[in-house]
């Protein structure tokens, strides 16, 4: 095939894509292609490329050596604005659609019909929305506030609302994250209803199943390029997949750092148990119990429900059934600052959120203790010296590279600000810390100095709950791992010979 025909039958091509931020290269001599009327998976661990590839295609990202050509075009977008002119929309995970307008509205946002007087055709705009949404079977009232649809139907008129744009590659990322199987499974049909139509499909995604039921190709990408494409023939297995994403066969992927866990002591004392918790929507039916210097593991992929049980245990998101129970009294639901009083600890995954970026590093500490600083007489009075004491302690205990405890936590580097966050919640002596993604983007030597800590807290007789979505961070430090799939439990894996593989295909 001549190179002319090539590029006219093919709907995207990326070739010798770079890109760098700072020192660190996101993506290295990419080329990526897909023909008209194609779906392609695009699949890959977290950081291996796959956002910054599509925001190149997309638009949102303009700097980046190599070339890019749609519909055998050369182009160089340099906004999100040019791509949709050349027919690119991206439907993201956290949709763009208004809650508070119609379907109707959202689905003629900026483009609604109006007459000579510029009034709007309120009429005509809901009788052609209609008709759009029905040419590709979503049977909806167009009528109808969107903050009042489920999510998954939501997601189905935000990729109308793209298609209605004049889009005919369509990338989807993460399309099934937060769907039920029979949502997932209506979904498909409208991915599929576009195909039929021609449009070109790149559906990116963590869950390995869903790519490999509605892909005609796998494009899989590890450590910033491209490791292969796959044809999504019969005898593709998603153990094929995996195998490739994590560069290596599941046999070589039991933990090289298997000695330094250890299992729990069978007469360690129960110190958390969780029986029945039920949030509908979000998990269901979650049991499972904590030992005193236990660290226990909740793996899944985005949107598998166990981030939500971390929340639910803490109170900031209240369940609908089940219980709680610290050290054999029940704990309350809905209410955080109660469950800190009785010893349970919580760090979020974004560290914007759980620290004071403007604040010096002694006060970000001191917030979780401040009743025990504050001056006899006056409530308002903080001893600065008993404050700024503990601050320089806990710089100490837990190595955090500053210049002081007066320095803001905002001028610290991304393992650091972690650090603090662990160092302020074990300034009240909790039984049970609860640490969401506690290694997520920090660099490989802080991630190690985190897992230090952490094991270190375990030797201390702390009991830890690390839930994360990075199965080496889990291997690293877990005694037991619960693996999450789609809100349930689907099994208990005790921490001797799991391999990354493993955790992965069971999600």
């Amino acid at each position: 095939m001549s190179e002319t025909t090539r590029s006219q039958s093919m709907a995207v091509e990326m070739v010798d894509i770079t890109k760098t931020f700072g020192g660190v290269t996101a993506l290295q001599s990419v080329n990526f292609a897909v023909a008209e009327g194609e779906i392609r998976g695009l699949v890959g661990e977290n950081g291996a490329g796959k956002s910054t590839l599509m925001k190149i295609l997309s638009g949102a990202q303009a700097d980046y050596q190599g070339e890019l050509r749609v519909w055998g075009e050369h182009v160089q977008f340099k906004s999100t604005a040019d791509a949709s002119q050349h027919g690119i929309g991206m439907v993201y995970q956290e949709l763009s659609v208004i809650g508070c307008l119609s379907v109707a509205e959202n689905n003629f946002l900026g483009k609604q019909p109006v007459n000579r007087l510029k009034i709007v055709k309120w009429k005509q705009m809901q009788e052609e929305a209609e008709a759009h949404l029905k040419s590709l079977g979503i049977d909806v009232d167009v009528n109808l506030p969107l903050n009042l649809l489920p999510f998954s139907v939501r997601q189905m008129i935000e990729i109308a609302k793209v298609i209605f744009s004049g889009a005919k590659i369509i990338i989807l990322d993460e399309p099934t994250s937060s769907l039920s199987q029979s949502e997932t499974k209506q979904l498909f049909e409208l991915v599929l209803t576009l195909k039929a139509r021609g449009h070109t499909i790149i559906f990116i995604s963590h869950f390995i199943e869903d790519v490999m039921e509605i892909s005609d190709s796998i494009t899989i990408l590890k450590d910033a390029q491209v490791i292969e494409t796959l044809q999504n023939t019969p005898d593709l297995t998603k153990h094929d997949v995996i195998n490739k994403m994590i560069g290596t066969t599941s046999s070589h992927l039991v933990r090289e750092v298997d000695e330094v866990v250890t299992l729990r002591s069978p007469d360690t004392e129960l110190v958390l148990e969780v029986d029945d918790l039920t949030k509908t929507g979000d998990f269901e039916k979650v049991s499972f119990d904590l030992r005193r210097g236990e660290i226990l593991g909740l793996y899944g992929l985005m949107g598998a429900g166990h981030e939500e049980v971390g929340r639910a245990i803490f109170g900031l998101k209240k369940y609908d059934h089940g219980t709680v129970r610290l050290e054999n009294k029940p704990v309350p639901k809905g209410r955080p600052y109660t469950i800190k009083n009785l010893g349970i600890a919580y760090i979020s995954e974004d560290r914007g959120g759980s620290l004071f970026q403007q604040f010096e590093i002694f006060k970000n500490i001191s917030l979780p203790y401040l009743k025990h600083v504050l001056g006899p007489q006056l409530a308002w009075l903080i001893k600065l010296r008993k404050e700024i004491s503990t601050a320089n302690r806990q710089i100490r205990n837990f190595a955090i590279k500053s210049a002081g405890p007066e320095a803001p936590v905002g001028s610290l580097s991304g393992g650091n600000q972690q650090k603090v966050a662990l160092a302020k919640w074990l300034t009240i002596t909790p039984k049970v810390i609860i640490l969401q993604e506690p290694t997520r983007g920090v660099d490989v030597g802080a991630k190690s100095e985190i897992v230090q800590s952490i094991r270190v807290l375990k030797d201390q007789g702390l009991s830890c709950l690390v839930i994360s979505m990075e199965p080496e961070t889990i291997l690293d430090l877990c005694d037991r791992v619960l693996i999450f799939s789609r809100g349930t439990v689907v099994t208990e894996l005790q921490n001797t010979s799991a391999s990354k593989s493993q955790l992965m295909e069971l999600t």
